[in-house]
């Protein structure tokens, strides 16, 4: 596989905890290849919690944290990824309501 061809290499975790959503993620480009991450975005309920990523980075990693306003309701989470060379991903996904404690998981 050529290496302009290989994506971001990425895990996003976000875990619900009672009313708190942890969202952790760890982006990384491979070295020697020309792709940049040029944006990212992670949200709960539709609020972004990457308030001001800078597009260029070769890893970007870290851990976010959100109240939710209803914990007893389904709340949406979603993440973005691009690079620099055009790949894209993204995904979705719901952290019942009905339970305390849940979590959702994305990589690739």
């Amino acid at each position: 596989m050529d290496i302009d061809d290989i994506p971001i290499t990425y895990q996003i975790k976000f875990e619900k905890d009672h009313a708190t959503v942890k969202a952790t993620y760890d982006l990384s480009v491979p070295m020697g290849g020309p792709a940049l991450i040029a944006s990212f975005q992670i949200s709960v309920e539709g609020v972004n919690l990457i308030g001001s990523f800078v597009p260029g980075q070769s890893a970007f990693t870290g851990a976010q944290f959100h109240t939710l306003a209803n914990p007893d309701q389904d709340a949406s989470v979603s993440f973005s990824i691009s690079s620099s060379q055009g790949w894209t991903a993204n995904d979705s996904d719901v952290l019942r309501g009905s339970k305390t404690y849940d979590d959702d998981e994305f990589s690739g």
